[in-house]
């Protein structure tokens, strides 16, 4: 019997963590804050004078999160740090597995926003909404006149919530080797301006419905992640003109050199 030791086999390579840029580490604060703003009802708790119908919105919101929280372990699995078992069971079985799985739970997300609605049947003077009725309950009381003021909200609302929680996926997988892509910075727009007219517009409906100021603070908070992210492009294409400026400066430095090597050549 051998007296040699016998050998382990070896410890796998720690994941490289790179060192963030201050772009990537702004889009992913404007990220984290555009969460926090499309977790409240921003745009329909307003549009539908508060009668929401809470569960859809809620299971809307939940399939909307494990999307990303799919897209997030996705991003550890293939940056080699821990990750939950059964997305690193999928991650493994296709490369583009972890994406559509996401996918899917973002479509049922919209499939839930349409299943529930919140109709009115007319309104004052004022043009305030005077009367609500929930969906399924009694399809005879509903009017042809009736509009619906939630489904389509909260589609843009569970929108606003995955680009959010996309991005931190996104910049994840950045900060262990993934590569950059400026569009998800550009993409803040939308939230940005939406988030303003939506907070503007509300503040006129003060002391009329319930939800109001729950609305204003998620549209603020909205607005501010776009506007955050926005930023960040004026902050990559100053970065970029910098690292074009030392670029240029080393070319011309180097065809100096290379002129001076030429003459001293032909000198001697």
């Amino acid at each position: 019997m051998s007296d040699e030791p016998t050998r382990r086999p070896a410890a796998p390579a720690a994941p490289r963590k790179r060192e963030l840029e201050q772009a990537p580490q702004l889009v992913r604060k404007a990220a984290g804050v555009l969460m926090v703003g499309a977790l409240f009802p921003w745009l329909s708790s307003i549009s539908t004078g508060g009668e929401l119908p809470w569960g859809h919105w809620f299971g809307a919101i939940v399939l909307t999160l494990l999307a990303g929280g799919i897209l997030m372990e996705s991003a550890k699995h293939r940056a080699g740090l821990k990750a939950n078992g059964l997305v690193k069971s999928i991650d493994e079985s296709h490369p583009m597995a972890s994406l559509i799985a996401a996918l899917a739970c973002f479509l049922a997300a919209i499939v839930v926003c349409f299943m529930g609605e919140s109709v009115w049947t007319g309104g004052n003077a004022y043009g305030e909404m005077t009367r609500f009725i929930e969906a399924g309950t009694d399809p005879g009381a509903i009017p042809d006149s009736a509009r619906d003021t939630f489904r389509f909200r909260a589609v843009m609302e569970m929108g606003t919530l995955f680009l959010a929680v996309a991005t931190l996926a996104h910049v994840l997988a950045y900060e262990y080797g993934g590569k950059f892509n400026p569009i998800f910075p550009l993409m803040f727009i939308g939230p940005a301006v939406a988030g303003v007219l939506q907070a503007l517009g509300a503040f006129s409906l003060m002391g009329r419905q319930p939800l109001v100021p729950l609305g204003i603070i998620g549209s603020l908070i909205v607005a501010a992640g776009g506007f955050m992210a926005m930023y960040t492009m004026f902050v990559s294409m100053k970065e970029a003109k910098v690292q074009g400026e030392i670029k240029a400066a080393a070319m011309r430095e180097e065809r100096k050199r290379q002129r001076a090597a030429r003459r001293e050549k032909s000198q001697g």
